[in-house]
């Protein structure tokens, strides 16, 4: 490489450091930061904006800042006003920290070559410590930090009187920053003792002055006012250490009072101060400052009481040559800037500004944690000053080169998938399609953020506002196209009813029972043909059907007759005769009688009924009995005790109703409208009232309005009869969205049948009821058999090893998340198949079938598709921007613009651009506006808001989450599946439990992680573009959440997790390739253990539940579980379990593991001869 060239690849390192250090930076700048601080910040700049520098200082106002910072805060005030105003105080350090690195590059790059510079970059600008300190906290250590550094370089040119007034910008900005005075001043004096040349200390001295009064003036602070703002600052927090891990936090803790320790602090800090000098008798030269400089802030930071957490700030930028050039000073100033990281976290977990894990309080929140954090930060200072004492005091570069490595040819780069490729990714989808989709109908009802999504492809059917319009749509448009498709609403049947009838119900396990004019009780099952049960003395007006037992009214009595024995029939007299409203048998037999006076509960059929003085026409209940809702005549409800009769709260009405229903999943109330085909349905958490029309495009119109209504128990979807029809309504939305013709009168419900039974004059219909969540949900596991068949074919394109795509394909199908996410209603597994397939054709581009071009366009539009069904495609498209950008600049990096490949901007005289643009601008743009074109002018367009505005209210939505949530987990957690996300728990009678958690394979998740580290460096070191491109896009979709205000979740690492297993799977390979078969062959048998060990905690397959805390591994796993009153679950802690369950679920998976590791270690002819011996 020529030196032009060498001299390009290390200004693109350059830059992309500092690219992505401004862009972590800048993810930083909405965050709250340290309130107390940046409020005051920016009350200031309010302050001198309005009133001047001139009466800044009046008597009574808090400012303990000298004049330095303030005319950055004037400026910003002039500028900016509200919000802009506190993100531009939050984002002020980032043109401070790129001027450090700027400044500490281009001093290393003549004196320590090209790669100290870059090196020097990366560990300022990527510094965790160094970043919160600045725009996540929202302070501005850099402002102070960049003069103090510029001062010491002037200085050990001999450029004093530069020096002594960027020492003095230094110390105007804050007290502390004024070491650099002490140590320029010092050089200086040293200088005129050591060699009689007086010129240095007069600059240093003249120029110092006079820019501290310079700047004082406009404020009128002179030197006296100067000195009592220094000495007022130092004077407001009189403790111990402010946070600071010093030995003062050792011998008397944090915040307090430090009366018997100041002085000794004051002795100590001045001595330390001396000593940090004394090497400057020898030499004054730039490394011999930066020594004396950190030594200073060491002693700042250490010795004194009243220091502050931020004080050792400066020394990291001080000692930063040295970390980028001596190999032996890197690792203790990792040590130190990490430690100091830790303790800036520290500070905010104690003022409750971030939620650290459960480790770090337990560590850190203890005394000996926080000791040990002291010790270690003194003893990296001590070790870095010995160091540099001892002859690291140089620029001459000690960092070894890392040798490039060779990878397996197994992880060359790959080529265009052949046909034993699309027949090994058919078969994985298949396995996909079959191991997902099997009971995919359970739970039947919406659960977890079914409640959202698909709630909200019903609702798109109906034409009502979308109650979920917090993300793009396309993927609940999906779920609508299956939900025609696969739902199945349809009459699936006819049975025969006996003639005359008067009265219907159905058992929820099938029995129908009828009552007819000639007083007959008759019973029929599922299909079969009724016969009596009983004869009776008057025709039966209503009946119902509650465990082994007929319930019913007639004009005089409520009676109950057994269907084992007809014998056993019992009967009490009605409140008042041949006056029946309504009726209604609650759990435990309870039975409810309407009538036009009063209500009247019957404890059981032979007891006298409890009163309730309010007449109804309607009777709703709870499933389990505890609340009865009554409909007045004039369309009121009432909400009603059931045992003592109590009325304890109403609705009023808002029109004549003559059917009431409750649903549980959504816990509201329908009521039929007598007068209009409405449904009025009434929110029981809130009291939220709506009406919903039965019409819309899908349904026709009505004449008339609803006679009956029923919810069906498994599914919660709501059944009416209206003007000759059955209108199916989704309940959580109240979404009328089909419409069967029939010429029923009644309804009733065959629960286990997962039917309705229509009953007319001529012929009962049977209406299927079981197939709603299989619709809704099997378009995503179609997607998620798509996500497996082209990752496997993207594994080919980037990969040589044959072995590679199956084993991608053998991962996707071991993984619980892999497993879970396409078998709910959400949006994630859509825009992971999108993502991944947009990948593939990006990849292709770069060897194309037939033209780059053709895959450019199909990848844009998958990147369009995939941004229309979830904004996280935007991390994606943002991604391969700067991929796109890098790839061109390393191209004339290497001389050679325009032959970077597919992605080259200037490849093609630059017309290569305009294709990108068009094809990852324009084309994912112009997809995303094309999938709302039918919302707007339309019914579904929510609120009546325009696009724009509904993008604002996107935003604010989600940025706006903060709120904590029991399932929330930070983005750092996902890679190690510290914190499954709770789906779904129900319990049956008999004593079982489903379960359904979002949780990785804990093995594959373990192991990816080391995997993912592996695969980063190895990238690196033997660079490699296929694992390059699989760590690029791994942590494209998972670092972007680290700015992501808003409460996350574990399932928000979907999108990233194709990526971790493909790493997993290079892995293994590598491992494989190496002769380590056996530790392959254990972890792949022990993942496939985890799989069968975990299946009932994802797939919501029936266990014990008593066994159903058995899966709670980690502590973390374990959460209270209640998001609103009816989302709750209760399972039992881990530590519940019995020892016999744990061991006998353990059991199979282990064994089945072992046999399997046992099997591989024999050698195959051994087998063969074993088999032939048995044949023998």
């Amino acid at each position: 490489m020529t030196p032009r060239g060498a001299d390009r690849h290390a200004w693109l390192a350059i830059a992309l450091v500092a690219l992505l250090g401004t862009l972590l930076r800048v993810g930083y700048v909405g965050t709250p930061g340290f309130p107390t601080d940046v409020a005051t910040f920016s009350a200031w700049a309010q302050r001198l904006a309005e009133i001047g520098p001139a009466r800044f200082y009046e008597p009574g106002y808090f400012s303990d800042y000298p004049p330095g910072f303030l005319y950055v805060l004037w400026v910003l005030g002039v500028l900016f006003q509200g919000e802009p105003l506190r993100l531009a105080i939050k984002a002020i350090t980032i043109p401070f920290d790129l001027g450090i690195a700027a400044l500490v590059a281009a001093y290393l790059w003549k004196r320590s070559g090209r790669r100290s510079s870059v090196i020097a970059c990366a560990l300022w600008l990527l510094g965790p410590g160094v970043i919160f300190a600045g725009t996540f906290w929202g302070q501005v250590d850099a402002v102070g930090t960049l003069p103090f550094l510029a001062s010491l370089l002037a200085a050990g040119r001999k450029r004093w009187l530069l020096a002594g007034t960027l020492a003095a910008v230094s110390a105007m900005v804050k007290p502390q920053f004024g070491l650099a005075l002490v140590v320029v001043g010092a050089a200086a004096l040293l200088t005129y003792v050591r060699t009689n040349e007086w010129r240095p200390i007069a600059r240093v001295v003249l120029s110092s002055v006079g820019t501290v009064l310079a700047l004082g003036l406009p404020f009128r602070s002179g030197a006296l006012e100067l000195i009592g703002i220094v000495r007022g600052a130092s004077e407001t927090y009189p403790f111990t250490s402010l946070f600071a891990f010093n030995i003062w936090s050792i011998v008397g803790d944090f915040w307090k009072p430090d009366d018997a320790f100041f002085a000794i602090g004051a002795l100590l800090l001045a001595l330390g101060i001396i000593a940090s000098c004394v090497p400057l008798w020898w030499r004054r030269d730039t490394s011999a400052l930066l020594v004396a400089g950190a030594f200073t802030v060491f002693a700042f930071y250490f010795l004194p009481t009243r220091a502050h957490e931020r004080y050792l700030y400066p020394a990291l930028a001080l000692l930063l040559p040295f970390a980028a050039t001596r190999a032996r000073i890197l690792v203790p100033y990792l040590v130190l800037s990490l430690s100091f990281f830790v303790t800036l976290v520290y500070v905010f977990t104690q003022y409750q500004l971030v939620s650290a894990p459960g480790y770090f309080d337990a560590l850190m929140g203890s005394r000996g944690g926080q000791i040990a954090l002291a010790l270690v930060m003194m003893g990296g200072a001590i070790a870095i000053a010995i160091l540099l004492l001892r002859g690291e005091a140089s620029m001459t570069p000690t960092l070894p080169t890392v040798p490039r490595v060779a990878l397996p040819a197994s992880l060359a780069s790959g080529g265009p998938p052949r046909r034993r490729d699309y027949v090994l990714a058919l078969l994985v989808a298949l396995a996909v399609l079959a191991t997902r989709g099997y009971r995919l109908d359970q739970p039947r009802d919406m659960y977890f953020d079914e409640v959202y999504h698909a709630r909200t492809a019903f609702e798109l059917l109906a034409q009502r506002e979308p109650y979920e319009w917090t993300h793009p749509h396309l993927a609940k448009e999906l779920m609508a196209l299956g939900i025609i498709a696969f739902a199945d609403d349809r009459v699936v049947g006819h049975e025969v009813p006996p003639p005359d009838v008067t009265a219907f119900a159905v058992s929820n396990d099938g029995v129908r029972v009828y009552g007819d004019r000639q007083g007959r009780i008759l019973v029929a099952d599922r299909g079969g043909a009724p016969r009596v049960l009983f004869t009776g003395p008057l025709p039966a007006l209503a009946l119902g059907v509650e465990e082994d037992t007929v319930y019913g009214a007639n004009e005089e009595e409520v009676f109950a007759i057994s269907l084992a024995d007809a014998s056993h029939r019992s009967s009490h007299a009605l409140p008042t005769s041949r006056d029946v409203t309504a009726f209604a048998v609650l759990s435990g037999g309870r039975v409810v009688i309407g009538t036009s006076t009063l209500t009247a509960i019957y404890p059981a059929v032979t007891s006298d009924p409890v009163r309730v003085a309010i007449p109804s026409i309607g009777v709703a209940s709870k499933p389990d009995g505890s609340e009865l809702y009554l409909l007045e005549p004039g369309g009121s409800v009432r909400v009603v005790d059931p045992v003592g009769g109590i009325d304890s709260r109403s609705y009023a009405s808002t029109g004549p109703a003559r059917a009431i229903a409750y649903a549980l999943g959504p816990n509201r109330l329908f009521l039929a409208r007598t007068n209009e085909p409405l449904l009025d349905v009434i929110d029981l958490e809130g009291g939220h009232r709506e009406q919903v029309p039965l019409a819309n495009d899908r349904t026709g119109a009505f004449a008339s309005g609803a006679t009956a209504l029923a919810v069906v128990p498994r599914t919660q979807f709501l059944y009416a009869l209206a003007d000759g029809r059955l209108v199916i309504a989704e309940t959580h939305g109240a979404s009328p969205y089909v419409a069967l013709p029939t010429g029923a009168t009644r309804i009733g419900v065959d629960g286990t049948g997962d039917t309705i039974v229509l009953p007319g004059p001529a012929a009962a219909d049977i209406v299927e009821t079981g197939r709603h969540a299989l619709a809704w949900r099997l378009p995503g596991v179609v997607f998620g058999a798509l996500l497996a068949f082209v990752l496997v074919l993207l594994t080919r394109r980037l990969f040589r090893g044959a072995a590679l795509p199956a084993v991608v394909g053998g991962l996707v199908l071991l993984d619980g998340s892999m497993f879970a996410q396409p078998r709910i209603g959400m949006n994630d597994v859509y825009v992971a198949a999108f993502l991944v397939a947009a990948w593939y054709f990006v990849v292709a581009a770069h060897r194309p079938r037939r033209s780059a071009e053709v895959d450019l366009l199909a990848a844009g539009v998958l990147f369009g598709l995939a941004l229309a069904t979830k904004w996280v495609a935007a991390y994606a498209i943002a991604a391969l921007a700067l991929a796109v950008m890098g790839i061109t600049a390393l191209a004339w990096a290497r001389e050679e613009p325009g032959r970077g490949g597919p992605l080259d901007l200037f490849k093609g005289r630059g017309l290569n651009a305009l294709l990108l643009v068009g094809c990852f601008g324009a084309i994912p743009g112009l997809l995303y506006l094309a999938s709302y074109l039918h919302w707007f002018g339309g019914p579904t367009a929510p609120y009546g808001w325009d696009l724009v505005e509904l993008t604002k209210q996107m935003y604010w939505y989600h940025s706006g989450l903060t709120s904590p949530h029991p399932a929330g987990s930070p983005w750092w957690t996902w890679p190690l599946d510290l914190k499954p996300v709770y789906w779904y728990y129900a319990q049956s009678a008999d004593g079982g439990a489903a379960v359904i958690y979002d949780a990785g394979n804990v093995v594959l998740f373990w192991g990816a992680f080391v995997a993912t580290g592996w695969a980063t460096v190895a990238a690196l070191r033997a660079r490699s573009i296929s694992l390059g491109f699989v760590i690029f896009a791994l942590f494209a979709q998972l670092l972007a959440w680290i700015f992501v205000s808003r409460v996350v979740f574990f399932y928000h690492f979907f999108t990233a997790l194709p990526f971790y297993l493909m790493a997993l799977a290079c892995a293994l390979v590598v491992l494989w390739e190496g002769g380590r078969r056996t530790v392959v062959a254990g972890y792949v048998a022990l993942a496939v253990a985890a799989f069968l060990f975990f299946y009932p905690f994802v797939s919501g397959v029936p266990i014990p539940a008593a066994e159903a805390g058995i899966f709670f591994i980690l502590p973390t796993w374990q959460y209270g579980c209640q998001f609103y009153p009816t989302f709750t679950c209760a399972i039992g802690p881990a530590s519940d379990i019995a020892l016999g369950s744990l061991v006998t679920r353990l059991g199979l998976p282990l064994v089945l593991a072992a046999i399997s590791i046992a099997l591989w270690r024999v050698p195959p002819t051994r087998i063969r001869e074993w088999i032939a011996a048995r044949r023998s």
